[in-house]
């Protein structure tokens, strides 16, 4: 009994469902998988309501039950969906002093950037607060509704990977919390009120949100072809051992170079992914240093033009009594990225390590660092709101620096370094470390 336990995947359960989770232990498994942090093959027994799948060995969180969301998720994406649309066509925010008011939609905040020559800040922030998210809704009806069972494979092979490449990219929750800490920075300096856009804009990031944590990716892959188990796979040993790849899309192990299920090209490692990473780290390094010396936003006041930095803002949010705002901007800023370059960096060092009892403390360092990547784009939302909210003439007005270019290129790389990262190199041995360049 014990030896069994060891070599299936330990499960989150409730105390009423102990009895059904042993009988699940002892009937067989379901799920063949390999952890995708410390490369374990693990037969996953049937995971029932409630309860989650977690690596016995790292302890990353590996699937939670297999219960059918799709309803669910195509009303919550179609409300989604209607709040969005109405946001994009009622005013957004309202900025009044001395009698002048301005009002902006939530298309402007993109819109005014481009006439200050920030084209490409501008198209970021179209698509990653409007388009992204769209299109993602948009697909997710469909692909809710069954469409991946009537259409060629081919197809639906490509419209999944798609779909799922979208959600990194998206940051409507981050844009909010942006526009809220943009208000705090003005409120002393005039009236602030915030339009029916707003609230819409407020409902469609809580429904998204909510549809997404029903998303069950590994249902949908069944449905254009159903997970195919290898056969004489020893568990509890680690797949690079059984030269095993794990698809890094749809999660199909093989052997092959290719997948079978979503035709990606499978690797035993990430190729080159310390190198990428540290190009990417150093690209970023690079940027902070700009993004931090030149000036985010100018703002004009009576004629009188104030460059703001970074550190600049923080400073008067605090010399204001905005104690909380400063901290949040401060930690997501400044101290995150700076936090972030230093894990990546002893992470890409410690590959060169054996594993040892330190190793899922890496894990877990890791991962908190690629979830809270793009936190980071607080600041470049709030210039943006700025922005586009402060344009009263010689009274008051606001225009982007060069800095926040510099930073918003910062935190992409820095995204992309952590992404490029494959975590399985920490628990590699000394004789594997040169599988991160098979295929």
């Amino acid at each position: 009994m014990a030896c069994i336990q060891k070599l299936i995947v330990r499960v989150v359960l409730q105390p009423q469902i102990l009895q059904n989770q042993v009988n699940a232990l002892l009937v067989g498994t379901n799920l063949q998988t390999v952890c995708p942090c410390c490369d374990l093959i693990i037969d996953i027994p049937r995971v029932i309501a409630k309860q989650m799948a977690i690596c016995p060995h790292c302890h990353h969180k590996l699937c939670k039950a297999n219960v059918n969301h799709d309803h669910r998720i195509v009303a919550l994406s179609f409300s989604a969906l209607l709040m969005l649309l109405s946001s994009m066509f009622y005013p957004f925010l309202s900025f009044s002093s001395n009698g002048i008011t301005q009002t902006i939609t939530l298309p402007d905040a993109a819109r005014i950037l481009f006439n200050y020559d920030s084209e490409l800040l501008g198209l970021f922030i179209d698509l990653s607060i409007i388009a992204l998210p769209m299109s993602l809704l948009i697909i997710l009806i469909p692909l809710h509704l069954g469409i991946l069972k009537t259409l060629p494979q081919g197809i639906a092979r490509r419209l999944l990977k798609f779909t799922l490449s979208l959600e990194p990219w998206i940051m409507s929750e981050i844009f909010l919390i942006g526009v809220l800490v943009s208000m705090v920075k003005i409120m002393s300096l005039a009236d602030i009120s915030f339009g029916a856009s707003f609230w819409a804009y407020a409902a469609f990031v809580f429904l998204y949100i909510a549809a997404l944590v029903h998303l069950n990716r590994p249902r949908l892959w069944a449905q254009i072809k159903p997970e195919k188990k290898l056969e004489g796979v020893e568990h509890a040993k680690r797949a690079i051992d059984e030269n095993i790849k794990a698809c890094h899309v749809c999660h199909q192990l093989c052997t092959s170079n290719i997948c079978q299920r979503c035709h990606t090209k499978t690797h035993v490692r990430n190729p080159y992914s310390v190198q990428k990473a540290t190009a990417w780290l150093i690209t970023s390094i690079v940027c902070f240093i700009p993004a931090n010396v030149l000036p985010i936003m100018n703002t004009t006041s009576l004629g009188d033009e104030t460059p703001s930095t970074l550190i600049g803002g923080v400073i008067l949010l605090w010399k204001s009594g905005s104690y909380p705002i400063a901290g949040i901007i401060f930690f997501a800023s400044v101290v995150v990225p700076l936090a972030k370059a230093c894990v990546l960096s002893f992470l890409c060092i410690m590959v060169t390590k054996p594993a040892n009892r330190h190793t899922k403390s890496y894990t877990r360092i890791y991962q908190l660092t690629e979830f809270i990547g793009k936190w980071s784009m607080i600041d470049v939302f709030v210039v943006a709101i700025l922005v586009a909210l402060v344009q009263l003439g010689n009274l008051m007005s606001v225009t982007p620096g060069l800095g926040i270019a510099f930073f918003t290129v910062m935190v992409i790389c820095q995204m992309m370094a952590a992404h490029s990262f494959d975590p399985r190199l920490l628990w590699d041995s000394p004789k594997n470390k040169s599988s991160e360049t098979k295929t």
